[in-house]
């Protein structure tokens, strides 16, 4: 019965329906207000320029996620368990996704979705009626820019890539592509750098910004061609340092196997000089009078735009960005912050002295003092044991009147005891703060976090460089090396040598070459760089393959000295450092990490695809 006077109710209602129906359809072409249909998009300038925008969303927030890119290098380590340790400990595989997910700006089919939206564009954009020619044209240089973008982050994670310039429909039979050859795919890249530079020409000054600009387009160009250089994608070169890399099946799709490599080189540098010669760009503070100068200049480089800003993020605190909590997924547990990406003492390290030598904890003025007289570029990018920092939390304040970083364990004078007890610091994860949190390697980053907000769950709006001037010039300075051109490249690393305060280089061949990658490392810390650097150099099994190492500080009161609440002083204390292995990640390299490893799932769906070596 209930059945029965269910199927009479679903009759009425579908009859009233039709009733209604035949009264009045003015519904039926009723379409929603708040959307636009595709047909719309290309019929009004500001639907298609909105559909850039959406374009842009792919660079998602540059470098300033909660999982860094540093972390998969020797820079920093992860401090929770989940993000990069698979790629650290070299565990990942093709149906491993954890490094897809929290990279999202190289993930396979996040990038092709960008670049299908602007395939979209480039067989829509002539419908659109435009006032003004020349928005039209900056919109396509924009795009022409995005693509090659996104293709450049495939190309140096997983080598060549199909390349798509159609709108695939559901009328296409095969959807299944191969993977282009790594030239194809460096020449398509160019190719779209080019045509940005073409439409963007002159435009820099009316763009917002925030969006491409000729420059970008160039300085994207002049990375693409210096990676295309590289002992990586040099295959004779490739195959002697790797026997992974021997054993490609289709070596072509990762490196080129002939042509003069030399030629390479040479149009490396020329892209580069090309950007240089715009003469829009140049060394912010270049300068400095002293040491702290160098240091207060360097942190003040990355908080805002400046001289050599090229193509950068920005947030905006009323939007609640994500990049914006660079400093909270970053900063000190002792702030309440999530103590993320924590540097090792392996980049510590790294470090010269201030006068150009190696650091060496064999020698005993380093062992007592790690962190004396160092480059001036450590103390703007690095908070360390003792650290001046921002004012604390008004519920931590009354423990750190002198507002330092804590990350030793320090002797007091307990007063109801009446004995020495030992004090873990409030930036350790056995303080007083958050003990749950904190950093395993005893250090934390400063670069990027303004020091003038909040420092609680704070958001700030400090821009995320994808691209400024000393690249192009590390670019230019590689190319002369690699073509014996030493005087050349010596002259533009000291460049930015002086501005960071540090001697001038005098070396020659391997010894130039030795000492510009270190100066890479320092002067682009946590601008995910290192990353590709240390693949495309072939220098992994030597810099990301070492065990991971962090820093015990312990501070002990001279005799007869009582303090009740500590504050680093070395007229109470005398401090030792203790440089220890690490365990929580078992750190190694394997040659199949040159190359990222394609998804299961994506070489399921096509079936042309072939793996990369090693996995």
């Amino acid at each position: 019965m209930n059945q029965l006077l269910k199927k009479i109710y679903i009759s009425i209602g579908i009859a009233g329906a039709f009733t209604v129906s035949a009264c009045n359809t003015d519904f039926l072409n009723t379409k929603p207000l708040g959307e636009a249909t595709k047909d719309d998009v290309w019929q009004d300038p500001a639907l298609a320029e909105a559909f850039v925008n959406e374009i842009y969303n792919g660079l998602s927030s540059g470098g300033f996620l909660e999982t860094m890119l540093s972390s998969a290098t020797d820079e920093t380590m992860f401090t929770h368990n989940y993000g990069m340790k698979n790629m650290g400990e070299a565990t990942i595989s093709p149906t491993d996704a954890e490094y897809v997910n929290t990279r999202g700006t190289f993930q396979w089919g996040e990038m092709y979705k960008r670049i299908r939206a602007c395939n979209v564009f480039f067989q829509n954009i002539q419908k659109v009626p435009f006032d003004k020619t020349a928005t039209g044209e900056r919109l396509k240089g924009e795009v022409y820019f995005l693509r090659a973008y996104y293709y450049h982050q495939l190309v140096r994670a997983y080598g060549g890539v199909p390349l798509v310039d159609v709108v695939y429909t559901l009328d296409d039979k095969d959807y299944t592509i191969d993977r282009a050859s790594f030239s194809d795919c460096v020449e398509h890249i160019v190719k779209d750098c080019d045509s940005a530079v073409f439409y963007l020409h002159a435009k820099d000054a009316s763009i917002i910004k925030g969006r491409a600009t000729e420059g970008a387009a160039m300085a994207l160009k002049s990375r693409i061609l210096i990676y295309a250089a590289s002992d990586l994608h040099d295959f004779p070169t490739a195959k002697a340092k790797s026997t992974v890399m021997a054993a490609a099946q289709k070596p072509e799709v990762l490196a080129y196997t002939s042509g003069n490599r030399t030629e390479r080189w040479q149009r490396a540098k020329a892209a580069a000089k090309a950007v240089m010669d715009l003469g829009r760009y140049s060394l912010a503070f270049p300068s400095p009078a002293t040491p702290e100068e160098a240091s207060a200049n360097y942190q003040q480089l990355f908080l805002a735009d400046n001289t050599e800003s090229i193509f950068s993020r920005y947030f905006l605190n009323t939007k609640s960005e994500a990049g914006g909590q660079i400093g909270l997924y970053n900063g000190l547990n002792g702030y309440h912050n999530w103590s993320g990406n924590t540097p090792t003492q392996l980049l510590i390290d790294d470090y010269e002295m201030s006068d150009g030598t190696l650091f060496n904890w064999g020698e005993a003025s380093h062992k007592a003092n790690p962190y004396r007289n160092r480059d001036p570029r450590f103390y703007a990018s690095i908070l360390y044991d003792g650290a001046n920092w921002r004012q604390r939390p008004t519920d931590v304040a009354s423990k750190d009147p002198a507002n330092q970083t804590q990350t030793g364990v320090y002797e007091v004078w307990e007063p109801e005891q009446q004995k020495i007890i030992n004090s873990p610091g409030l930036d350790t994860r056995q303080g007083p703060v958050e003990n749950w949190n904190g950093s395993f390697t005893g250090y934390y980053m400063k670069k990027f976090i303004d020091p003038n907000v909040d420092a609680q769950y704070f958001r700030q709006e400090v821009p995320y460089p994808f691209f400024r001037y000393t690249e192009v010039l590390f670019n230019y300075a590689e190319a002369c090396i690699e073509l014996g051109e030493d005087g050349e490249a010596r002259e533009y690393l000291n460049k930015i040598r002086t501005r960071a305060g540090m001697p001038a280089f005098t070396e020659s061949g391997a010894a130039l070459k030795a000492r510009f990658q270190r100066e890479k490392e320092i002067e682009m810390v946590f601008e995910e760089q290192r990353f590709f650097d240390v693949r495309r150099w072939m220098v992994a099994p030597v810099t990301v393959g070492r065990a991971l190492r962090g820093i015990n500080v312990v501070g002990k009161l001279k005799p007869n000295v009582k303090v009740t609440l500590y504050q680093r002083n070395e007229t109470n204390y005398d401090y030792t450092y203790t440089p220890v292995t690490l365990v929580n990640e078992n750190r190694i390299w394997l040659d199949k990490m040159y190359f990222m490893p394609l998804q299961r799932d994506e070489m399921n769906r096509n079936n042309k695809l072939v793996q990369n070596p090693g996995y």
